[in-house]
């Protein structure tokens, strides 16, 4: 996203208090909307590896699509992420929410990032070899982990053990070779409601426990 681009703003009650470019909104630290999708097979969970380029979290594994609402949209808007960074479309009658979570990241570089996340989760059992459409510029590729692996993830990277975090097997897919890897919590963007969704996503995915 361009940082000339507009956001609503909001403050620590979530009242909206107007609208703002996107580089201002980094530096002053407003809360702002974004919308995450996390899209789920019975094997397990899909995850995006963003682009070494990127500014924020160059690299790092992330929900399947994710970015920021921009000003005067609602948040069905969110789901062209989905179609930009994974190219594919869904409906949004399609989604399960997971509901609106506060994620603040640590201070980076002069760069406050404050965010109100609209969660939402989706069924999708295509191989992975079948997300030929991603967007290579914005995402280096896609990794899948089980839900057991995510589960181990999510909750090492959430209580900040990711210096000693357990490692997981995941299979990479960069548009032309799958490959077996290995996965630690310290690749993970990290956000506090990881673990509090695992659950809820093997649901979606059809896994009983």
């Amino acid at each position: 996203m361009a940082d000339d681009e507009l956001l609503d703003v909001f403050d620590e009650r979530g009242w909206h208090t107007g609208v703002k470019r996107r580089d201002a909104v980094h530096r002053d630290g407003d809360w702002h909307l974004a919308f995450h999708l996390w899209v789920v097979r019975t094997d397990g969970v899909l995850l995006q590896r963003r682009a070494p380029d990127k500014s924020s979290w160059p690299s790092f594994l992330d929900a399947s699509a994710a970015g920021h609402l921009l000003a005067g949209e609602a948040v069905q808007d969110g789901l062209r992420e989905a179609e930009e960074e994974l190219g594919t479309v869904y409906v949004f009658d399609e989604l399960e929410s997971l509901g609106v979570h506060r994620v603040a990241d640590p201070e980076r570089s002069g760069i406050v990032n404050r965010e109100l996340q609209h969660v939402f989760a989706v069924r999708d059992e295509r191989p992975l070899q079948e997300w030929t459409a991603f967007d290579r510029v914005e995402v280096a590729g896609l990794v899948l982990v089980d839900h057991d692996a995510f589960t181990t993830l999510a909750t090492e990277a959430a209580d900040g053990n990711a210096s000693s975090a357990s490692t997981v097997r995941g299979r990479a897919w960069d548009g032309t070779d799958v490959q077996d890897i290995e996965v630690d919590a310290s690749e993970l963007v990290p956000a506090p409601y990881l673990p509090l969704i695992a659950p809820d996503l093997r649901r979606i995915a059809g896994v009983t426990i």
